[in-house]
């Protein structure tokens, strides 16, 4: 498909679309030579400003088949692109100033050249041509005044290259993934389960099921930042003004079990009751301690397609329940 370039009144510039067969072969288009260009053509004199004049819509075609190459693409069907070149001129805009000819502006036009692509095997024969980066070889085929500057014949010309598209930034894509960490907020255990009881130790755990690393990934154009969180730690703040710290869930206890037959590392004595604390249904008798659970989470990252990688700082999840807790006395008998 080809096309013709002509610029507006108001500067724009329009591209209208045409078939045209190659021309001949690869022969037939070498460039002529100059002298017999120049016996064939009756002597003339130029002014030097004509020959300027021409000498820039060379130029401004050029800049034009490029611009036509770049938006003529596969599905086009064609492979002929066809520019004019003028030095019409308007205030952009603006309506410009007939002349006794009735043309708009000066009037003086270039010529019109037709740029046809050559099949795959002459390219092949042609090779690369002499500018640098990707290109193909075209037939120029120009009609209207010339003064010589458009002799016509096979011309390479390169073809329009996309800008580099820059790397994902790694920094970027690991704060994606570490909003995507889906970390769980414990699901806590205790035992006695209904209240504990002074002086006795309570049993502590979460969920044993979520005691493991949790990872999310983000990716974009070929890089990708990964973010691991794997739990530590577990936090145990009991509402009596105690604490402690398990390195680990924790051990459910087992109720079939014999308690001989158990073991923990995660327990905690209460030394009183908790009547008169907060209770739910406002009975200081069914008073009980707040307490909360927190598990530390440490977090390192990897990148993969650019450097990167390391430790971040650590995350936590918490979740809280009551502890209900009692006193009781052993009554002796007297024997």
């Amino acid at each position: 498909m080809g096309g013709f370039f002509t610029s507006s009144r108001d500067g724009a510039t329009s591209f209208s679309a045409k078939s045209q067969p190659v021309l001949g072969s690869a022969a037939d288009r070498a460039v002529p030579d100059a002298g017999a260009l120049n016996e064939s053509r009756a002597p003339r004199r130029v002014s030097k400003k004509l020959v300027v004049l021409f000498a820039l819509c060379v130029v401004v075609q050029l800049a034009i088949v490029a611009r036509a190459l770049a938006d003529v693409t596969a599905g086009d069907g064609g492979n002929t692109v066809t520019v004019g070149a003028s030095n019409s001129s308007s205030a952009p805009g603006g309506p410009g100033h007939p002349t006794s000819g009735g043309a708009v502006g000066g009037g003086v036009r270039g010529p019109v050249c037709s740029y046809t692509l050559l099949p795959p095997s002459e390219q092949a024969t042609l090779g690369t041509g002499p500018a640098s980066g990707p290109g193909n070889w075209y037939e120029l085929d120009c009609t209207g005044p010339t003064l010589g500057l458009y002799p016509g014949g096979v011309v390479w010309l390169a073809s329009p290259t996309a800008a580099a598209t820059a790397p994902a930034n790694p920094s970027t894509l690991l704060a994606q993934a570490v909003r995507s960490l889906a970390l769980p907020s414990p699901n806590l255990g205790v035992n006695p389960p209904g209240f504990s009881v002074t002086n006795l130790p309570t049993w502590l755990w979460i969920d044993p099921a979520m005691w493991h690393a949790y990872s999310a990934t983000a990716s974009a154009g070929g890089v990708s930042a990964t973010a691991v969180a794997t739990p530590v730690a577990v936090a145990w703040q009991m509402g009596d003004g105690g604490s402690l710290a398990c390195n680990g869930p924790g051990v459910p206890y087992q109720v079939g079990l014999p308690a001989t037959e158990q073991h923990t590392y995660c327990s905690y004595t209460y030394r009183q009751p908790s009547i008169g604390e907060p209770s739910p249904n406002g009975d200081v008798n069914d008073g009980a301690f707040p307490v909360r659970a927190t598990v530390s989470w440490a977090v390192t990252w990897t990148a993969s397609g650019a450097p990167g990688g390391g430790t971040l700082p650590p995350l936590s999840t918490t979740s809280t329940t009551a502890i209900k807790v009692e006193q009781v006395e052993s009554i002796g008998t007297a024997s």
